[in-house]
């Protein structure tokens, strides 16, 4: 029986589409036996890997904007705007404290040296190390120090790793390339601020997670938070703010570079959801991006069949 190779890409709050990809091929009997995952690919992919999927999508089908705010610990002076180690520390609740040679499946998780340059492949240690170092988008989430290295967002050299997947002797790859439709639009902040005060959904919210630092927001009020919003948010086109700069011009050189190690290093199926509307740091869209991947994978079901057969 052909062995299956899984290449999940970056793309940010994009990425719950992963989640939607790998259920619908689940419906298929598709069952990928190894996974090679970039920054939020990463993620998704070690929560495959240690058939703890069904308990990531529950936990993310239930953010709501402010789920996703109280877990934004912001840092001015660690190399990025978040400092990372709340999500970090409820992302390891969720997939345990483990070494990646103890998932079920073997993963690599691609992440980069910010000196170098190298594409540095996980392929054993501390699965929490890996995960956060191929995350760490720059100028979003700091460089996270591994030995003598400081390592940053997987995405910088390698977006979609068809490449890693090859490397792991499978017999075909499956990519998802999460940024082949229309780039969208930068959200810092994932929060309506048209209005000063919380409603009271978002209150009761706040007060049934008031463990992970919802009171406290709440307390300093949203005035705080559209400061934050004004200075770092996207504004218009004419006038784009100092991260949607960052986070287009990123997007642009990681469309062109995947672009052209795509073409080197084809896989055998490219699956592309349709999620250009859904913003960088707008997790809370789960559900969408998650129908969008399952959707990916029923379009693509005919070619999927063909190419399976002749293996």
């Amino acid at each position: 029986m052909a062995k299956i190779g899984i290449a999940l890409g970056s793309g940010a709050a994009k990425g719950w589409a992963h989640i939607g990809v790998l259920n619908g091929l689940a419906k298929m009997g598709i069952y990928p036996d190894k996974v090679s995952g970039c920054s939020i690919g990463a993620l998704v992919g070690a929560a495959y890997a240690n058939d703890q999927l069904d308990d990531l999508e529950k936990w993310v089908r239930s953010f709501s904007s402010w789920d996703v705010l109280g877990l934004m610990d912001l840092s001015w002076r660690k190399g990025g705007l978040i400092g990372g180690d709340k999500v970090f520390d409820v992302i390891q609740n969720h997939i345990g404290d483990l070494q990646i040679e103890q998932l079920k499946k073997p993963l690599i998780a691609v992440a980069t040296d910010l000196y170098s340059g190298q594409e540095i492949w996980f392929k054993e240690g501390d699965l929490r190390h890996a995960i956060r170092a191929s995350c760490s988008m720059p100028g979003i989430l700091p460089p996270v120090k591994v030995g003598e290295r400081w390592l940053v967002d997987g995405a910088v050299v390698n977006p979609v790793p068809v490449s890693v997947s090859r490397a792991m002797e499978v017999d075909l790859v499956i990519a998802v390339d999460l940024n082949g439709q229309r780039r969208g639009r930068m959200q810092v902040l994932p929060v309506d601020m048209t209005c000063n005060k919380p409603s009271a959904e978002e209150s009761e919210k706040a007060l049934q997670h008031s463990d992970t630092g919802f009171m406290d927001l709440l307390a300093r009020g949203r005035d705080y938070v559209t400061h934050l919003t004004d200075k770092f948010s996207s504004g218009k086109e004419s006038n784009p703010g100092m991260l949607a700069v960052m986070s287009q011009s990123m997007d642009i050189l990681e469309q062109r570079h995947k672009r052209a190690r795509l073409m080197g290093d084809p896989p055998d199926i490219c699956l592309v959801p349709d999620l250009g509307d859904i913003g960088t740091m707008e997790f809370h869209r789960a559900e969408e991006a998650i129908k969008a991947g399952e959707l990916a994978v029923e379009q693509a079901r005919h070619q999927i069949e063909a190419i399976l057969s002749g293996h």
